[in-house]
């Protein structure tokens, strides 16, 4: 992804003294053949890019003494414009930095999975070549930032996310060598195989599925989804796959309402600032004994904080011992029916979350 990133940094750039120097010395229409050089570029260089991409086999060559992945570069600072939305596009950082003041346990560092492996777990090459403009990126993170090249927006914003999606995968694949993991960022859980929204570009759950089927052979996984908004992502991508059982919490009130998607749930519970944490605990206890079966093979735990009250989007009233207690509650039941399960961040849209994050994650440690 280094060599991509560089040739849409040299090509955006080429494009633009271009039209530069066809304006000055030719005329200011020949101009105009820099912008067409600039629009079609992406079309060359994501089919050379696919076809070169070869899928690589997903191996830790080094199993770290705790199943915790993070990597430095999951923290997203694109010359200040991250602070233009609500999310914490740092928190990763500072999780990572409570968890290493307690526990001095070595952690795994992922790298940047080929793009000839997101090919072969489903990713949709249209959809990548969509992302190559800074218009329709902007309708997927919800900021105004069409007026940025794509190439800047690839190195600050995409290749930090596409990292922590890689993170996911392989955070996979120690769950099922440990019996946990905990992947400090991820849960793009609006994220689908054909395009994305709400601020999640790529859909690390939908990956992480396809990886557990096509590479691991396993056929039942339930994906358990505490965040405050609907997984709408990974819904849509498996309205048609029974294999996948769907337990999704969410305030049915807010983003997205997506109805089709609801299609795909299999248990659903509604959550809003009304429901106290005995209620939201108890509910979940209730709800995991009913449908996690013995035969499930592996759990991927959607964890968001956005349920925290205060949150400005989840409009929840969760407290931080309610987080704790939720999390706890399904590392128990994954424990007690010794199903591997993979914990991923997803949502959370105040500072003050990261610190409860943190301390759930360190009582989860054995």
């Amino acid at each position: 992804m280094q060599l991509y990133t560089f040739l849409d940094w040299f090509f955006t750039i080429a494009s633009a003294l271009m039209a530069i120097l066809l304006g000055y010395y030719v005329s200011g229409s020949a101009c105009l053949l820099g912008l067409l050089f600039y629009l079609i570029y992406p079309f060359i260089i994501e089919c050379s890019y696919n076809i070169l991409s070869e899928q690589e086999e997903i191996i830790i060559r080094k199993m770290p003494e705790i199943p915790i992945v993070y990597h430095e570069n999951y923290n997203i600072t694109a010359c200040g414009i991250e602070k233009w939305h609500p999310f914490d596009s740092c928190k990763y950082r500072n999780v990572y930095k409570q968890i290493r003041s307690r526990i001095k346990a070595q952690h795994f560092t992922p790298s940047m999975l080929s793009r000839g492996t997101l090919l072969y777990l489903g990713l949709s090459r249209w959809y990548l070549l969509k992302m190559c403009y800074s218009a329709y990126i902007s309708t997927l993170i919800e900021l105004p930032v069409f007026f940025l090249p794509g190439a800047f927006l690839r190195s600050s914003l995409l290749d930090p996310m596409l990292l922590a999606t890689s993170g996911s995968i392989y955070a996979a694949k120690l769950a099922l060598e440990k019996g946990w993991a905990i992947n400090l960022s991820g849960g793009y859980h609006h994220a689908s195989l054909n395009g994305g929204g709400g601020f999640c570009i790529y859909p690390d759950i939908t990956l992480v599925v396809n990886y557990l089927k096509k590479c691991q052979n396993l056929n039942k996984i339930v994906i358990v989804d505490l965040d405050a908004h609907q997984g709408n992502g990974y819904e849509r991508d498996f309205l048609q796959d029974s294999s996948v059982y769907i337990i999704d919490f969410y305030n049915s009130y807010i983003y997205p309402g997506d109805h089709e998607a609801e299609q795909a749930i299999n248990c659903f519970e509604h959550v809003d600032r009304n429901t106290t944490d005995e209620q939201y605990i108890t509910r979940i206890q209730r709800n995991l004994e009913k449908h996690l079966q013995d035969d499930m093979e592996f759990i991927i735990y959607n964890a968001g904080s956005d349920i925290m009250a205060g949150d400005p989007l989840g409009n929840c009233c969760i407290s931080p011992a309610g987080l704790q207690k939720r999390d706890e509650v399904v590392f128990k039941w994954a424990n007690h029916k010794k199903i591997p399960i993979l914990m991923l961040l997803s949502g959370g849209y105040q500072k003050e979350n990261t610190y409860a994050i943190g301390e759930s994650i360190l009582q989860l440690i054995p």
